[in-house]
């Protein structure tokens, strides 16, 4: 059951933003991000017994969330004036970044294009147990995300930042798996300029493809032996 607490809370260690436990700012935080505020505050009503207003939980939530990101900001900043975060206890064997972007449709218009489709940005941050390059595959171990909706030139960081967290200093072996999108390898080049670069293969293949057309002429019984 969430406790609201009085406030001792520096005292306790216990959010400062919120007047909860840490375990339940923590389930507060969980249930926001996956629906609706509403349903959030109904799911902690039945577990809790206590009254939660859906305002007063997007209120929490969204303090909540703006203090990670102001921490998260501080990190990415210490680390571009050579600070480094922790690494792991064991150095990875592989180390696989990926990134890329999508489409999520929003409430609000953009007051400058009118629209409400707005760009989230995604990045993981794989590790391997190495295989030998012939029978043996790499078996994947822990995979951790970031994601945002700010500009590329700000989230770059955050990925540079997530991938030190995850040993990408002491790795045997980092490659970085990308479409080379606009945005995306110039991002890759900035941050992870001395690490192997792939572009995926499917995203390739529409190039090569794209080409054979170019080069044998749309309609061309070539394009297809051209582009294999």
């Amino acid at each position: 059951m969430a406790v609201l607490l009085p406030p001792q809370n520096r005292e306790w260690s216990l959010p400062t933003e919120v007047p909860l436990t840490p375990r339940a700012a923590e389930r507060l935080s969980r249930e926001s991000s996956v629906q609706s505020f509403a349903n959030a505050a109904r799911a902690m009503r039945i577990d809790w017994q206590i009254e939660l207003d859906p305002k007063q939980v997007q209120r929490w939530s969204e303090a909540l969330g703006q203090s990670l990101v102001r921490r998260q900001d501080r990190e990415a900043l210490a680390l571009e004036e050579g600070h480094h975060p922790p690494a792991p206890a064991n150095d990875p064997q592989l180390l696989v970044i990926e990134v890329d972007g999508g489409r999520v449709q929003m409430r609000e218009e953009n007051p400058d294009t009118r629209s409400r489709w707005r760009e989230d940005k995604v990045c993981t941050i794989s590790t391997y147990q190495a295989g030998d390059g012939q029978d043996r595959k790499p078996v994947p171990l822990v995979t951790t995300h970031v994601a945002s909706m700010r500009p590329a030139e700000q989230f770059g960081p955050l990925c540079r930042l997530e991938a030190e967290r995850r040993g990408l200093r002491q790795a045997d072996m980092v490659l970085a798996i990308a479409d080379g999108g606009n945005w995306i390898d110039p991002l890759l080049e900035r941050h992870f300029r001395s690490y192997v670069r792939i572009i995926d293969w499917r995203h390739a293949q529409e190039h090569l493809w794209d080409c054979a057309r170019a080069v044998q002429g749309a309609d061309s019984p070539q394009v297809r032996p051209w582009a294999k």
